[in-house]
């Protein structure tokens, strides 16, 4: 990518699928929103230093021979540190390899489901996921773009679901302050907070 040329670095960090619509937006070129796994391929292929989200389903595909793909063990190769719980993540934080975090088979769960069924307890939030992107990638040389979706408000409010959507909002709320502080530190970042579809 151009920005991978520029020696900028690029995250994506979303509580949807990582291969979701907004994050696929931001370094991906794809006639449907629907071809994830075209899109998981172009992540891989134009080196996104950080990818942080849900999506497990669509790393293991089938390929037209019939064989199967692992694409966990791709990212891997090309030198990514891959975690895959909470508690992983939060430990890795060094800044010398690309990180790919996938913590759900699919979208990460509503946050409020989070707080309050202890078998999710091993899965990031939204804050979590950003705070460890943003020590990924600063100290890049020539800068970095991280985008930060709160993607379940989206699925929430197609649900008519007001409890989901409140308790989303609140958890990306809680990374503006993050946020706030790393400008303070770095008053050359642009901040932009932006709606869905907005």
């Amino acid at each position: 990518t151009r920005a991978k040329q520029a020696g900028k670095r690029t995250g994506l960090v979303s509580t949807c699928r990582i291969t979701h619509a907004t994050p696929a937006g931001f370094a991906t070129n794809s006639p449907d929103r629907d071809m994830e796994e075209e899109i998981l391929a172009q992540y891989l292929d134009r080196e996104v230093d950080v990818l942080l989200g849900g999506g497990a389903e669509k790393f293991m595909q089938t390929s037209t021979d019939g064989s199967r793909i692992d694409y966990f063990k791709k990212f891997e190769q090309a030198g990514y540190s891959v975690v895959r719980s909470k508690s992983h993540l939060t430990r890795r934080v060094a800044r010398d390899k690309p990180l790919l975090g996938v913590f759900s088979d699919s979208h990460i769960p509503y946050a409020i489901d989070r707080k309050n069924d202890n078998s999710l307890s091993n899965v990031p939030g939204l804050k979590d996921m950003f705070e460890v992107a943003l020590k990924n990638l600063e100290g890049s040389e020539k800068g970095f773009v991280l985008q930060v979706e709160a993607g379940r408000v989206d699925h929430a409010g197609d649900a008519n679901d007001p409890g989901d959507i409140l308790h989303d909002q609140l958890e990306y709320d809680d990374c503006i302050p993050v946020a706030l502080d790393d400008i303070a530190k770095h008053p050359d970042t642009i901040l932009v907070v932006t709606t869905d579809h907005g």
